[in-house]
């Protein structure tokens, strides 16, 4: 019986030890997830879009289930100068994203950038090589701080105009 009770105070304790350990993690996920919400809110503040697409709501299209999903909801009915965002959801792979002005797609392949890039469409991801393999904005990981970085060719070649204040602040500019 002794060691039955060994067993059960072992497998508790490891279990208090996990959620202890998991929940600094946790917080620390749900902080950068944070920042990569405010970082693309004020983004979008500093960029423009092609002609005919500057009325209405600025729709915000976020893959379903990454990380930063909840997060960027909040931006939704938040104003960009006088345009409220609409934040939509997309399955991940999806390639037609003709009713979006922005797509946060996360992390992606140069194939899969090439499928979805079109023009009015400023690309959002993840990923240290996002800026790289085509898409506009990274939002990448340095330590323990989220920066962004930017292929200002891709968006030119999307229609889409970024702001020297922008191109200032980021972190690493390609062009």
């Amino acid at each position: 019986m002794n060691l039955l009770h060994w067993f059960l105070k072992m497998g508790m304790a490891t279990a208090v030890l996990a959620v202890l350990l998991a929940q600094p993690l946790h917080a620390q996920s749900s902080r950068s997830n944070g920042l990569k919400a405010a970082i693309i809110y004020n983004v979008l503040r500093f960029v423009s879009f092609p002609e005919g697409s500057n009325s209405g709501s600025l729709n915000l299209c976020v893959a379903r289930r990454m990380s930063a999903t909840r997060e960027v909801a909040a931006l939704n009915r938040k104003l960009v100068g006088k345009r409220p965002i609409e934040v939509r959801y997309i399955d991940p792979g999806v390639s037609d994203l003709s009713g979006c002005h922005v797509a946060y797609v996360g992390s992606s392949t140069p194939a899969q950038i090439g499928r979805i890039r079109q023009r009015g469409l400023l690309l959002i991801g993840d990923d240290h090589d996002f800026i790289r393999a085509g898409g506009a904005i990274g939002l990448v990981k340095f330590g323990n701080q989220i920066r962004f970085e930017v292929n200002a060719g891709s968006a030119r070649q999307s229609g889409i105009a970024i702001s020297s204040k922008l191109l200032r602040l980021a972190s690493r500019v390609k062009q």
